[in-house]
């Protein structure tokens, strides 16, 4: 196993599993349309309770704001 550190900022947000429909659209972009986002790491991880992501700060920005 290799570690390796990243050279940006990563922010976490868990999202509500009752809640997901809220944000799929900002997440199918961050997904699957790399090209229209400015988003270098993206982590999706599921729990029994809910989802965690993992952005960072320009991924951050264009979930939350649009941007």
């Amino acid at each position: 196993m290799d570690l390796q550190l990243l050279e940006h900022r990563v922010r976490v947000t868990s999202i509500d599993k009752s809640g997901l429909w809220f944000f799929t659209h900002s997440i199918v972009k961050l997904l699957f349309l790399r090209h229209r986002t400015r988003c270098k790491f993206f982590s999706l991880t599921e729990t029994p309770e809910d989802y965690t992501l993992m952005l960072d700060e320009e991924g951050f920005e264009e979930y939350y704001f649009g941007t």
